[in-house]
């Protein structure tokens, strides 16, 4: 499962004007949260053929490395969580606060995420 609305990792993560520049589109940390890769309409025969999902990130906009992985993260650590976690345990205040810790990380790596409340 890949759909625009939810993986696209080449939208712009807040304002246009405060983004390096993208393909268009704005696809911010709640909205990657808030996707269900197994949709409500599919019946419980079709949802079983759902095997995954993944985030799509093209590259035609992006100058470098460090670029990507602006444009990635932290939606990156949204989209595993999604996708590793039943829908009944997703919490985005929780995992927030989870993320914050995450963050830590990324940044001992060097790796040059977009940081929270970014405008």
């Amino acid at each position: 499962m890949a759909p625009r609305s939810h993986t696209h990792f080449d939208y712009d993560q807040g304002p246009r004007e405060s983004e390096p520049p993208a393909i268009g589109g704005n696809l911010p940390l709640e909205t990657v949260y808030q996707f269900e890769p197994i949709p409500a309409a599919l019946t419980p025969d079709q949802a079983k053929h759902v095997l995954g999902a993944q985030a799509q990130l093209w590259s035609e906009y992006i100058a470098d490395a460090k670029q990507i992985e602006y444009i990635a993260y932290p939606r990156a650590c949204a989209l595993c969580e999604v996708l590793w976690s039943p829908a009944k345990d997703r919490n985005l205040d929780a995992f927030r606060n989870r993320l914050k810790r995450h963050l830590q990380r990324l940044e001992a790596a060097a790796v040059n995420y977009r940081p929270l409340g970014t405008p």
